[in-house]
């Protein structure tokens, strides 16, 4: 199996040769720096891909459903559970999709409208509204995440198992690294 990445775009070339000199001045080896902006590369891809939300939108393309890209971001925040707080309510919905809470607000009553969530009394504070699927929105949603494992199947399909279990543990261990790395210079800011 061919072991280079090659880069998924043109880049400059001048920034490229940039690159690669500040790598081999950090003391990385000729393919090490090269290495490096390959993946950098195919991050920038897959970050593009993400902030489109190309993913979403062709499972619901391809599920053929009545959603919009809000409403599948309202299931996956209600599937991920309350938290700390015990209970799904607009505010968190609002946190989580970094959005004001009128927003949400709107958000949550068009995904009601259409089905697909439902307000429930809060069984610790008759003040608070909780927020949980409907019959109709769990089905999208185990329909969605499907979509999503038969997805990554087809996608590891031609994998071993060493090339598979070495990726997860690479992929882990550069994600770990980041989040240590942005903590340590929020912490010193």
């Amino acid at each position: 199996m061919d072991q280079t990445l090659k880069s998924p775009q043109p880049i400059d070339a001048p920034a490229v040769d940039m690159h690669l000199q500040l790598l081999l001045d950090r003391h990385f080896s000729p393919v090490a720096a090269q290495a490096a902006i390959d993946i950098d590369a195919e991050i920038a891809n897959m970050r593009r891909s993400m902030a489109r939300k190309d993913f979403g939108r062709m499972a619901l393309r391809e599920l053929k459903l009545e959603l919009d890209m809000t409403d599948l971001e309202v299931i996956s925040m209600i599937e991920c559970g309350p938290g700390g707080n015990g209970q799904i309510t607009v505010g968190l919905i609002a946190e989580r999709l970094a959005v004001d809470p009128s927003r949400a607000s709107r958000i949550v009553a068009d995904a009601v409208d259409k089905g697909i969530v439902r307000r429930v009394a809060s069984q610790s504070d008759a003040r608070r509204i909780g927020l949980e699927l409907t019959d109709l929105g769990s089905a999208h949603a185990e329909a969605i995440r499907q979509f999503k494992w038969n997805t990554f199947a087809e996608a590891f399909n031609n994998w071993s198992d060493e090339d598979l279990v070495t990726f997860a543990r690479l992929f882990s261990r550069y994600s770990t690294t980041m989040s240590e790395i942005k903590t340590s210079k929020s912490e010193q800011a």
